[in-house]
């Protein structure tokens, strides 16, 4: 799926992955909207999250995560 697909189906509460990440490693959105957390427990601004995530690699390539 698509980064926007992505963002939206967390937005519905959802974990989602991405073909860069390991095995067991997934994100998903805070319910306000304004943080990502990671699956250790770890959380980052969504808009610092994003910004390292650029181009077309980051584009493509979300799942979600089972």
């Amino acid at each position: 799926m698509t980064k926007d697909e992505a963002i939206q189906v967390m937005k519905e509460g959802k974990k989602v992955t991405h073909r860069y990440f390991d095995a067991g490693e997934f994100i998903q959105i805070s319910a306000d909207h304004q943080t990502i957390l990671f699956e250790d427990g770890n959380r980052i601004s969504y808009q610092l999250f994003w910004s390292d995530r650029v181009g077309s690699h980051w584009n493509e390539g979300w799942d979600i995560y089972e």
